[in-house]
């Protein structure tokens, strides 16, 4: 898992491929844009655009990705996103290759806080929590970005 500030994402460019078509695509992002899904680089980067109210965490299941590696980039609202490796967690849902998800249970290692202006990559080894709140709901739009990693 990396968490760091959006205006950092070049420093990933040998960790990460097609990081500037992820850039350029990011650059033209706004609280404005329509939810959905828009293609960056064909099915290998794509986005997902979407929005929701916060929950309580105890709502919310553990996933983890194998083929994608998730990039969350928060436009507005703030959320928790648990994290803790997967090799912690107890698969209760199998993993799916049709929608590269596995659900799990587990205790959690560290809560971020995501907001606008942050970046959060999460690989294969990372389980995660999102859409959560602490202390009362928020509304929250972000994209997603799946990047295939082979």
């Amino acid at each position: 898992m990396i968490l760091d500030s959006i205006n950092q994402l070049q420093n990933y460019e040998s960790l990460i491929p097609g990081i500037e078509n992820i850039m350029a695509f990011l650059s033209g992002c706004s609280d404005q844009m329509d939810n959905g899904r828009y293609e960056i680089d064909g099915e290998r980067i794509y986005a997902s655009v979407f929005e929701y109210d916060t929950v309580a965490p105890e709502e919310m299941k553990w996933e983890s990705h194998r083929e994608f590696i998730d990039l969350h980039v928060p436009l507005t609202g703030e959320e928790c996103i648990f994290w803790a490796p997967v090799d912690e967690l107890t698969s209760i849902v199998d993993y799916n290759p049709a929608n590269d998800c596995e659900f799990y249970k587990g205790e959690y290692r560290q809560v971020l806080k995501a907001t606008p202006g942050l970046c959060i990559f999460f690989f294969s080894a990372d389980g995660h929590k999102v859409k959560c709140h602490l202390n009362g709901s928020s509304h929250v739009k972000k994209v997603v970005i799946k990047i295939k990693t082979a």
